[in-house]
């Protein structure tokens, strides 16, 4: 017993000299699959908020889920309408031109008022389904607007959580033996018989490096005198806090460095999210930033700009709502209008697919961080000595583990039916 004792000793302070002369730099650490981290989360903290598992509602697939249903119903109503519009025109057009085969409307009075009627039915026809592929450009670019709205609120989710530096905090605290309330008192002991013993006391640097300062009191709860019994409770105590802390240092350094990059990553998404309404929003003159609409409940305010930008192309009065208000179509402003809304469009569907790989990877990462905290086998026999602090930091990764997968993930099926609306591509 003595024997494996000293071997753990000669190698815990040979490893404290290496750490305490040498420390690691604070290098990017690796990622699960060997690739820089770029968009990812940290673990969330407990907060009254937000803390305990997800609900059903809180879903992303749950807000989803009715969200998509109404919209391909404003889709639908807006093809019924298309429908209802052209259909007798069609119906007309149709007879006009089998009328041409009668040889009684050859003549060219007849003929003559026959074909003037098909071209202004062509004109027609044409004029309605610009009109109608314009106002389903108008739809699908509101839609895209909701969508941004929905997950700047899931990025806003996950930075509600980041921006907490008690986990940082508490991880710091894990990986040093000195803020063990066991260790301490143990050492504040030791030490002191130690000076008493060899006059000698470690210097105030020494004192600063958590590993050299637990290796000399190691030395002294071995070299002071003390009695069996407490010897023997100081060196339980004193090794289950040097056991955890050496073979869990690595580990929780890697969580510490790597939960930095999650935390900067989701900032990134979030800025990323805030300029892009910006941009999007620009392009029918509205100017306000997306904290602020967001804040003063502006939603209804860009919506009508929206109408208002598609009316003017069309040549609609202000506030028809889908009518004909009098004046002509710009051919040239409908052209530019459709090259904005759809760069807009565009945008928005390539930044669902990025939030997609966000939380994917986010997931990953905290599946490799669950197994990290999981991973120290001595834990029940050390449960005793092990702080709150590591329980809770278990409960925190497997909860927001959780998030990922359900809280903050788009379900593959919705995210295909999404890229279809706003493409255009899943509108018959």
């Amino acid at each position: 017993m003595k024997t494996n004792l000293f071997h753990f000793l000669h190698r815990y302070i040979w490893l404290a000299l290496l750490i305490g002369l040498h420390p690691p730099a604070p290098a990017a650490a690796a990622t699960p699959s060997g690739t820089h981290p770029a968009v990812w989360s940290s673990w969330i903290p407990s907060t009254p908020e937000y803390s305990g598992s997800t609900v059903p509602g809180d879903s992303l697939q749950a807000t989803l889920s009715p969200w998509i249903l109404a919209a391909e119903s404003e889709f639908e109503q807006l093809e019924r309408v298309y429908h209802d519009e052209t259909e007798p025109l069609r119906l007309r057009l149709q007879d006009i031109n089998t009328a041409f085969s009668d040889p009684r409307n050859s003549t060219p009075e007849r003929g003559f008022q026959l074909l003037w009627e098909r071209v202004q039915l062509e004109e027609t026809l044409d004029g309605l389904e610009q009109e109608h592929e314009l106002k389903v450009l108008k739809l699908r670019y509101r839609k895209s607007v909701e969508i941004l709205k929905m997950l700047y609120e899931k990025v806003l989710s996950m930075d509600h959580h980041l921006s907490s530096l008690k986990a940082q905090q508490d991880l710091a605290n894990l990986s040093n033996p000195n803020n063990y309330p066991e260790f301490k008192e143990a050492r504040s002991v030791i030490d002191e018989r130690v000076k008493k013993k060899f006059n000698f006391e470690l210097p105030a640097l020494f004192q600063s490096n958590p590993y050299l300062s637990a290796a000399f009191s190691v030395v002294g709860m071995i070299t002071g005198a003390a009695d069996d019994k407490e010897k023997k409770s100081n060196t339980e105590k004193m090794a289950c806090v040097l056991d955890f802390t050496v073979r869990m240092h690595n580990d929780l350094n890697v969580v510490y460095y790597e939960t930095g990059y999650l935390r900067d990553a989701n900032l990134s998404l979030k800025k990323e999210c805030e300029l892009l309404f910006s941009d999007c929003a620009r392009q029918v003159g509205y100017t306000i930033p997306l904290v602020s609409c967001r804040d003063a409940d502006d939603w209804e305010r860009l919506y009508g700009m929206l109408d208002s930008y598609v009316a003017k192309a069309l040549g609609e009065s202000a506030g028809t709502n889908g009518g004909h208000g009098g004046g002509m179509p710009d051919p040239r402003l409908i052209t530019r209008v459709t090259t904005n809304l759809q760069f807009s469009i565009d945008r928005v569907t390539q930044f669902i697919e990025k939030y997609g790989n966000f939380v994917s990877q986010g997931s990953e990462y905290y599946k490799k961080f669950s197994k990290i905290v999981s991973s120290y086998e001595n834990e029940k026999s050390c449960s005793s000595v092990l702080p709150d602090q590591f329980k809770q930091l278990k409960a925190d990764i497997d909860q927001t583990l959780d998030k990922f997968n359900s809280a903050y993930r788009m379900p593959e099926m919705q995210g295909s039916k999404l890229k279809e609306m706003l493409y255009g591509t899943g509108i018959e």
